[in-house]
């Protein structure tokens, strides 16, 4: 599996260094997204605009979501057809709000407490996380190997540590090193506390505190392009 990152800043990042929160996943001919934040909508059009079977949601918080919307406009304007898009409850009351306000875009939209779906060789499933609103995290696998993708979570979130402990990669957000509890977000140091023998992205990083991010061990720091084959 290839990750290409397209978002990796936080919702407070400062600047345009950093889009907001989005990666993609390919394996043989098929592609899919993880969340589509401010931006990372920009970076994937830079990459060519590649043609993406589906889109996941991990919640609905606009720094995970506002990039879609530019995004099925561009669809439209190169006549694709309709992307899959699977989020928990309620995106569809927002992309009915920008219908009919009079934008053209349209998506097939797939509506779950906790969203799945088969695509290609890719099985995509969800286990709560633990944030401010309902959110979900996303486990990827192509049957050989498996990837956990956090969104944002406060841990220790149990579901999140369970599907982890077999994990090739966890992407994992680090909005802080201290103090983002409170808005359901996990610091650097409890991520290392709790995942020190894992291996571990870490994303959803405030441009404007990045160099703060040091003595990350095994850890690695990720930046939008970031690659990653798994």
């Amino acid at each position: 599996m290839k990750i290409t990152f397209l978002g990796t800043g936080s919702g407070s990042t400062v600047g345009s260094r950093r889009a907001k929160s989005s990666i993609m996943i390919s394996e043989g001919g098929d592609s899919i997204i993880l969340d589509m934040g401010n931006g990372a909508n920009s970076n994937l059009e830079d990459l060519g605009f590649p043609d993406i079977n589906s889109v996941f949601l991990t919640h609905l918080h606009i720094d995970h979501i506002n990039g879609i919307f530019d995004y099925l406009v561009q669809r439209k304007i190169r006549r694709m057809n309709d992307v899959k898009i699977y989020s928990p409850p309620g995106f569809s009351k927002l992309l009915n709000t920008y219908k009919d306000i009079g934008n053209n875009i349209s998506a097939e939209v797939y509506e779950s407490n906790l969203p799945k779906a088969k695509i290609g060789n890719l099985e995509v499933y969800s286990v709560e996380a633990c944030h401010a609103i309902y959110a979900v995290a996303y486990v990827v696998t192509n049957g050989e190997k498996k990837i956990v993708y956090s969104g944002d979570t406060s841990e220790p979130c149990e579901g999140i540590i369970e599907e982890s402990k077999d994990a090739d990669l966890i992407i994992h957000e680090a909005t802080c090193i201290e103090g983002c509890e409170i808005y359901g977000h996990t610091p650097l140091p409890k991520l290392k506390e709790i995942f020190n023998k894992k291996r571990i992205i870490i994303t959803h990083i405030p441009s404007q505190i990045e160099d703060k991010y040091s003595n990350l061990g095994d850890f690695i720091l990720a930046f939008d392009g970031l690659i990653w084959n798994v």
